[in-house]
């Protein structure tokens, strides 16, 4: 292990029903998630994945775009980052559903 703080930090991916439910139907869009959650976090170039802050919430959510498919989720950091993801689906229907969201 090098001197990048980085290598030393763990993570684990937290699900909400609603987003397991569609991820379990979306295998490929679960795995394509997790990989770019990698990657974002822990990753060379993390700066290759698709992800935007969604305005307009007063809690810090963001949204990882996956082909036609949106991932909505929120991030607690210290030693173990957490990663909950709250929604997932096409991308016309989770913004609607984010009405929900606090």
């Amino acid at each position: 292990m090098g001197n990048n703080p980085k290598e030393a930090s763990s993570y684990e991916i937290l699900y909400t029903k609603a987003a397991d439910k569609f991820l379990k139907t979306h295998e490929d869009v679960r795995q394509k998630y997790e990989e770019n959650m990698h990657e974002l976090l822990i990753g060379e170039h993390p700066e290759s994945v698709d992800v935007k802050r969604i305005q307009g919430k007063k809690s810090v959510y963001f949204r990882m775009r996956i082909g036609e498919h949106r991932i909505v989720f929120t991030v607690v950091n210290g030693r173990i980052i957490v990663v909950t993801t709250l929604l997932a689906g096409v991308r016309g229907d989770i913004y609607k559903k984010m009405d929900g969201l606090k």
